[in-house]
């Protein structure tokens, strides 16, 4: 029954952006009977063989759900956070020749990141990506009245994105003394710095990932084509900086009680009276698997638009009659930051209660009471499943990213010093725009008096938002909410997964833009 399975090969190779070995049959992928080449029989053996694809993709999978259950119940595992101790259990699984660490042959296998030693690993990588990009972004809607539901939320994560980006900027100048001298071999984040020139490449991804999340990180990277190692060690640079980042915002956080400026009113009661893009109640314990069939589909659609368009951009570009800039343009991987942009169109105008529609206009039974009004836009369980789904796929993803194990030394020994420079300053610049905001507004207060226009201001430089709206921007969604929880900011729960989302939907492109002006 499979013998026609080779001819949907050029599709769906396409679609898992390069993954599978060079004229390797689909099938021969998830089979545990193919060959040791002679170049495997010279690497460092491991427990699971890397031609047991379904051993390495059990122990991938069970990295990944082990991190979730550590990620809750254990110290280390809150303070690293699940998707980093997925990696860190995959990287002491390989460290330790449980699972294999490198490929036999790296030359066929072009995944962002390395991939382990199997092409199991290769392809968890790439599908889980490439999947996860869209499914968390179905819930996302930047329609004007998804905007006002921020409330001043918004405004306070403008603040501290545009922290973000001063920093990213300043560090670049600081610690590349030789950027504006393209062939000098000085500066920390100079040419030499990171293998292959990737420097500026890194630069820009972590500018995204601070911005938005780490979907956004892995866009920029397959954008800019970096470096695999250069790609990893960014990410555990950026993780272990983590370490302290957000323990310092838990610290300040609990000098504040909630927000009681009445802009938090307005905030709570558009959570059940606006029609924007929200939680529906019942949908959260309604994830059918009619859902997960629908945002599985959603899913690969949107990414088979997004390569489809990527592959065709020259003609696109010809079509439009756009000046000649062919060379620049093939030089970049547009796929993720194409889905990117579909994914937030589809969610944000695709009609609801269509067929595979995220939004719907029917209030759940138990606020039916409370709403009297129709075209009540809520988020249903096609795009709570895509969440989850999306989620979960991402928990994987990082299961993959451990997996090269001790192979990673080198690279992040190497890169190590310049990107924490770089994210060191990122970060003192990032908090030093939210506190000379803060300090600013509350000064004009004080000169001037109340006003309309002084509460304004006053609203969005709340601490309680600015830290919220940091933790958003250098977390992502989950971050900032998991923050306004154990600080007891209710009314900060809902605003900040909206402006994480945010964040999301435009930091890839954010980063783009900074990437072109400085490289």
């Amino acid at each position: 029954m499979f013998q026609h399975a080779n001819h949907l090969l050029p599709g769906i190779d396409r679609i898992t952006r390069r993954t599978f070995n060079k004229g390797r049959p689909l099938i021969s992928l998830l089979s545990s009977a193919s060959p040791t080449s002679p170049v495997a029989e010279m690497l460092p053996s491991s427990l699971i063989s890397p031609s047991n694809h379904w051993g390495n993709i059990a122990v991938l999978s069970f990295a990944a759900s082990l991190a979730q259950l550590l990620g809750k119940k254990t110290l280390i595992g809150r303070l690293l956070g699940a998707p980093v101790t997925a990696m860190a259990l995959t990287f002491v699984l390989s460290s330790l020749s449980i699972v294999p660490s490198c490929l036999p042959d790296c030359s066929d296998w072009l995944t962002l990141l390395p991939s382990g030693g199997s092409t199991a690993s290769a392809f968890l990588q790439s599908t889980s990506l490439t999947l996860a990009t869209p499914l968390l972004l179905l819930g996302t809607s930047i329609r004007g009245k998804a905007l006002r539901r921020c409330g001043s939320l918004l405004g306070s994560f403008v603040v501290a994105s545009m922290g973000t980006l001063l920093g990213a900027i300043i560090a670049i100048l600081v610690t590349s003394s030789s950027y504006f001298l393209k062939n000098s071999s000085h500066g920390i984040l100079g040419p030499l710095a990171l293998p292959n020139g990737d420097g500026i490449k890194i630069a820009s991804a972590l500018l995204a990932k601070n911005i938005g999340g780490g979907i956004n990180y892995m866009a920029v990277c397959s954008c800019l084509n970096a470096a695999p190692e250069s790609i990893a060690a960014g990410l555990c640079v950026d993780n272990v900086m983590a370490l302290a980042y957000f323990p310092l915002t838990s610290v300040l956080a609990s000098k504040w009680d909630d927000v009681d400026d009445g802009d938090s009113k307005d905030e709570n009661e558009s959570a059940h009276f606006s029609d924007v893009v929200i939680v529906d109640d019942e949908a959260s314990t309604n994830i059918t698997v009619e859902s997960l069939s629908h945002v599985f589909t959603i899913a690969a659609v949107l990414t088979a638009m997004g390569q489809l368009l990527n592959s065709n951009l020259h003609h696109i570009q010809h079509f439009l009659r756009i000046a000649d800039t062919s060379s620049s343009i093939n030089s970049l991987n547009l796929s993720l930051p194409i889905t990117t942009l579909l994914a937030v169109l589809f969610s944000t105008y695709y009609p609801p209660d269509w067929f595979m529609s995220p939004t719907s206009t029917h209030p759940s039974m138990t606020s039916k009471d409370r709403l009297q009004r129709n075209n009540i836009g809520r988020s249903n369980s096609i795009a709570l499943a895509g969440e989850r789904l999306g989620t979960s796929l991402l928990y994987l993803f990082f299961a993959t990213a451990g997996a090269p194990g001790w192979r990673l030394k080198d690279s992040i020994q190497h890169s190590f010093p310049s990107i924490a420079s770089f994210l060191i300053i990122l970060y003192g610049v990032h908090l030093g725009v939210l506190w000379g905001f803060h300090r600013i507004v509350s000064s004009r207060n004080k000169r001037n008096g109340a006003s309309s226009l002084t509460s304004f201001w006053d609203k969005i430089a709340a601490p309680q938002r600015l830290l919220t709206a940091s933790s958003a921007a250098i977390g992502g969604p989950a971050t900032a909410a998991a923050l306004a929880q154990s600080s007891q900011w209710k009314s900060l729960i809902t605003p900040s997964l909206l402006v994480g989302n945010i964040g999301y939907a435009v930091a890839t492109f954010i980063a783009l833009l900074f990437y072109s002006g400085f490289r």
